[in-house]
C-alpha cells in the first residue's frame, strides 16, 4: 500500500481517536471540575508506569524484529516472532498487574482512590493485547479505523448519558478504559490466524528487549512524572489544571507523528540495506513535514491557548492558559525527538544510547520539576518539560549527525519555514483584540484559517520544495 494511502487511514485513525476528547472534554472538564478531573488524571498517570511494563517494549521492539521477517518474505519466523512477543507480554502484563494492585495496597495516597486505581488495572490485565506493531509492519490501518471510529461512537455516547455529577468520576475512569480494551481484544481476535506455537525461542528477544523497554519506562517516566509530582507535592486541582493544558497540544502530536509510523517500516528497511538515498528521502519527508505543520501548529497554540481553554475546559481552567503557552514547544522538539529515536537510532541497534539519553531526561526532568513545581506550581512543571524535550531532542540530533554526517537538517527550506511562521504569528498578535471581540469561536474558527492562508501562500512564493510537490501530488490526482 503506498504512503499517500497508509497516511490517510493513519491520519484519520488520529482523527477519530482525537475526535472523541474534543468532544467529551468541554463537557466532562465543566462536569467533574478541575479537583474530580485531576484525581482520574492522577491515577491515569500512575497507570502509566505499569502499563509500559505490561508489554516489556514489545511494540518498539516488534516493529524492527517483524519488518526484518516481512522483508526477507520469511513468513513463518514472522509468525514465531509475532507469538513469542504476545506470549512473553501475557506474562508481564500479569506481573505488572500484581504490582500494580500491591502498590495501591500499600501506599496511603493511593488506596484513597483504589477504586480508579482497580479500573485502570484492567486496561493493565489486557495491554498484552496491544499489537499495533503487528498492524505497523502489515501496513494494514483501514480495519484499526473502522474498529476505532465505531467503539468511539459507542463509548460516547455512553459517557453523555451516565456522567452527570463531580461524583460520577468514576464512571468517566470506566469509560477511559472500555473502549481501549474492547480496540485490543478485537485487535488480537482478528490476527488469530499469525499464532504459531510450535518451535518458539523466547530467549533470542530478552536483552534487545529489555533494553528497549527501559528506554520506553524512563520516556515513559518523564511523560508522567510531571502529573505524579504535581498530585504529591500538591494537589489534585493543579494536576486537573495541567492536564488540561497537556491534552490540547496532545491532541496535535500524533497528527506530526503518524507520518513517522507510516514511514517506519521503510526507513528500517533501507537501513538494514544501507540505502543511503532511501534513508534520507525518507527522513526528508518526515522532517519536511515536521516543520511546515509543526512550526504553524505550535504557534497557533500559543496564540489561541486563552480560546483553547476557555472553550474546551471552561472559565474554571482558567489557571491552564499560561501553562499551555509554556508547554506548545513541546510540539516541534517532541515530535523530532520521537522521529529520531525510534526510527533511526533504534533500527541502527542504538538501543542502549537511546537508553542512555533517556535515563538522563528523567534524571532532567525529575531534578527540575523537583525545584521548579513549589515555585511556579503546574507552570514550573510545564518548563520542567519543556526543558527536557528541548535538550532530549537536540542530543538525538547530535547523534543522528553522527550516523549520517552528510545529512543536513536546518535546510534553507526549513529555516523560511520557522521565519515565516514567526512572522505571521507576530502580525496576528498585534491584531488579534479585534477578533476576539466576535467571541472564542469565532476566533478559533477565523484565526486558523487567515494564518493557513498567508502560511501556505508565502511557502509558495518562495518555492518551497515540499510544498511545491504535494502541489504537484494533488493535480494529479485530481487529473488537473
Amino acid at each position: 500500500m503506498s504512503v499517500s494511502k497508509n497516511y490517510l487511514y493513519n491520519v484519520l485513525l488520529i482523527i477519530s481517536n482525537t475526535i472523541f476528547p474534543i468532544i467529551t472534554f468541554p463537557y466532562i472538564s465543566r462536569v467533574l471540575m478541575p479537583e474530580y478531573l485531576g484525581k482520574v488524571y492522577f491515577v491515569q498517570g500512575v497507570v502509566a508506569y505499569f502499563l509500559i511494563l505490561s508489554v516489556l517494549g514489545a511494540p518498539n521492539y516488534g516493529i524492527k524484529e517483524l519488518s526484518k521477517a516481512k522483508g526477507i518474505g520469511d513468513w513463518l519466523e514472522f509468525k514465531k516472532i509475532f507469538t513469542e512477543l504476545f506470549i512473553m507480554t501475557i506474562l508481564s502484563s500479569i506481573g505488572s498487574l500484581i504490582l500494580l494492585l500491591g502498590t495501591v495496597q500499600l501506599y496511603g495516597k493511593f488506596y484513597q482512590e483504589k477504586l480508579i486505581f482497580y479500573i485502570f488495572a484492567t486496561q493493565v490485565l489486557f495491554e498484552c493485547f496491544h499489537i499495533n506493531h503487528f498492524f505497523i509492519v502489515m501496513e494494514n490501518h483501514k480495519r484499526r479505523l473502522i474498529r476505532s471510529f465505531t467503539i468511539r461512537i459507542l463509548s460516547l455516547g455512553f459517557l453523555f448519558y451516565f456522567i452527570k455529577t463531580p461524583n460520577d468520576y468514576y464512571l468517566y475512569a470506566l469509560l477511559l478504559v472500555i473502549p481501549e480494551v474492547l480496540a485490543r481484544v478485537i485487535d488480537v481476535i482478528s490476527v488469530r490466524k499469525y499464532f504459531y506455537f510450535k518451535d518458539l525461542n523466547f530467549k533470542r528477544h530478552t536483552n534487545s528487549m529489555f533494553i528497549i523497554f527501559l528506554y520506553i519506562f524512563t520516556i515513559g517516566i518523564y511523560g508522567s512524572i510531571d502529573t505524579t509530582m504535581l498530585g504529591i507535592m500538591i494537589n489534585d486541582i493543579e494536576v486537573g489544571l495541567y492536564t488540561a493544558a497537556v491534552k490540547m497540544y496532545k491532541m496535535v502530536l500524533p497528527v506530526i507523528l503518524t507520518l513517522g509510523t507510516v514511514l517506519s517500516p521503510r526507513i528500517i528497511g533501507a537501513i538494514k540495506r544501507k540505502e543511503k538515498e532511501n534513508i534520507y528521502k525518507n527522513m526528508d519527508v518526515f522532517i519536511d513535514y515536521c516543520f511546515i505543520v509543526g512550526v504553524p501548529a505550535t504557534l497557533l497554540m500559543m496564540l489561541l491557548a486563552r480560546e483553547f481553554t476557555l472553550l474546551f475546559s471552561g472559565k474554571d481552567f482558567k489557571g491552564a492558559i499560561e501553562t499551555m503557552i509554556i508547554m506548545s514547544p513541546c510540539l516541534g522538539f517532541l515530535a523530532l525527538g520521537t522521529f529520531i529515536g525510534g526510527q533511526v537510532m533504534l533500527p541502527n541497534d542504538l538501543e542502549k544510547d537511546i537508553l542512555i539519553i533517556s535515563i538522563f531526561g528523567v534524571f532532567l526532568n525529575i531534578g527540575l520539576n523537583y525545584f521548579l513545581i513549589p515555585a511556579y506550581l503546574r507552570n514550573g512543571a510545564a518548563l520542567a518539560t519543556l526543558i527536557t524535550e528541548v535538550i532530549v531532542a537536540l542530543i538525538k540530533i547530535g547523534k543522528m549527525k553522527k550516523l549520517y554526517v552528510d545529512y543536513k537538517i536546518l535546510t534553507k527550506d526549513r529555516v523560511l519555514t520557522v521565519f515565516v511562521g514567526v512572522i505571521i504569528s507576530y502580525s496576528i498578535y498585534l491584531k488579534i483584540g479585534y477578533i476576539r471581540e466576535f467571541g472564542n469561536l469565532i476566533t478559533l474558527l477565523i484565526i486558523p484559517i487567515l494564518y493557513g492562508t498567508i502560511y501556505f501562500l508565502i511557502l509558495i512564493l518562495l518555492k518551497n520544495k515540499r510544498i511545491l510537490s504535494w502541489l504537484i501530488f494533488i493535480k494529479k490526482r485530481l487529473h488537473i
